[in-house]
């Protein structure tokens, strides 16, 4: 281990970071996406500092093979873009840059200052950029190159003792960013690791805060907990914090309502969990065969599908194989979740993966039985004496 030094005010040395070796932290290169490295490369070839930052790290100290690579630069959005050729910049007050490579998106950002608590947008430098992040785990930097870990906070000591420890002092990190309740929580019964006493409290104070959070935000994190591998965990936690009904007002009355609803939701939850595997294989199978052809992934709609079935199939509303009925089902769905807002073509493509599941196909339309049209000037067979008399 390193440590990272810096002089204060007086122009003493400070100690700033601690620099772990691959040795230490266990990560390898064939544990990090090959994109993910080929941008940062690129980066350091231009003079700049470039490492991949938060959850990715936080799960590959873990062992985990991260589901994406969040990447942090010193360099502005706009000199990123100019570096490579299949980049964006998104966001007006928080610029961004996405950069597809390999068939994947790497959300590439400039490091942030805290001057201006940690919802600032101007940048700063990479202690700064640490100090503003949510949880100490979070606030990890690797750098893919030569696999040294740069630590501010003390998160990876963190990390190994399983604790969640705010960055960002309790009586602003909920105030400033509400969502950070989910996450938290997210994270907690994802990785196992215990809540303490003093952020249950937080959130319990500052869990009215959710409701002023954009339905879009709030959609993102939904299905970020649905494709957790945790979703029912992560779901009965939400209960017992009482917010669910944040995310999902209708789901929630329903649950306190009908104790059988809510054991079948959870009982789906937990098969959703148990087919993870075999749903993130599909979806990378889907993803390859839309690349480069210019299709978007509908793979959301697999996982809404195991959250809606247990609602669409209840007594309540029983699915028939009709187009009409089918309409009324996916009417009723998007009214359920609201003020959720997954994509139109999601929500139908989940209502008619229950449907389908259920044997039913109420989109194909019933095959017409064509008559054969008589002649006018054809004339009437003539009757057999025989069968006349058996007419008679």
């Amino acid at each position: 281990m390193f440590i990272r030094y810096s002089r204060d005010k007086k122009g003493n040395l400070v100690e700033k970071a601690l620099v772990y070796t691959e040795s230490e932290h266990g990560i390898h290169k064939s544990m990090i996406d090959p994109d993910a490295l080929r941008i940062v490369e690129r980066l350091k070839a231009e003079g700049h500092q470039a490492y991949i930052v938060g959850g990715a790290v936080r799960d590959l100290v873990q062992g985990k093979s991260p589901k994406d690579f969040d990447l942090v630069t010193d360099a502005l959005p706009n000199k990123i873009k100019r570096l490579f050729r299949n980049a964006r910049v998104i966001g007006r007050r928080f610029r961004l840059v996405h950069i597809m490579a390999g068939g994947q998106l790497f959300e590439v950002s400039t490091f942030r200052s805290n001057k201006n608590g940690s919802v600032g947008n101007e940048f700063g430098s990479m202690d700064e950029d640490a100090l503003r992040r949510d949880f100490t785990f979070n606030a990890l930097y690797l750098d893919p190159t030569d696999l040294s870990l740069v630590d501010f906070v003390g998160g990876y000591k963190d990390l190994r003792a399983k604790k969640i420890k705010p960055i960002i002092p309790l009586g602003l990190i909920f105030k400033e960013d509400p969502v950070r309740i989910v996450r938290c929580i997210k994270y907690g019964v994802s990785a196992g690791f215990p809540i303490p006493f003093s952020l249950k409290r937080a959130i319990r104070r500052d869990s009215r805060l959710l409701a002023d959070v954009s339905p879009s935000r709030m959609t993102e994190e939904f299905f970020k907990i649905l494709a957790s591998g945790k979703a029912e965990d992560v779901f009965r936690a939400l209960v017992e914090f009482r917010i669910l009904h944040y995310f999902v007002p209708s789901v929630w009355a329903r649950m306190r309502e009908d104790i059988a609803y809510a054991n079948r939701l959870f009982a789906d939850l937990n098969s959703l969990d148990k087919q993870k595997l075999e749903l993130e294989n599909t979806i990378a199978e889907n993803e390859s065969a839309n690349q480069g052809q210019g299709g978007k992934s509908r793979t959301l709609s697999v996982i809404l599908s195991y959250f809606l079935k247990s609602f669409l199939l209840s007594d309540a509303l029983s699915v028939e194989d009709s187009g009409e009925k089918f309409r009324e089902s996916l009417l009723a769905a998007r009214a359920f979740i609201q003020p959720l807002n997954p994509p139109r073509v999601d929500l139908e493509a989940a209502v008619l993966m229950i449907y389908r599941n259920s044997g039913l196909s109420p989109l194909q339309k019933p095959k017409r039985i064509r008559q054969r049209k008589e002649h006018k000037n054809k004339k009437p067979a003539p009757v057999d004496s025989a069968d006349s008399t058996q007419l008679i």
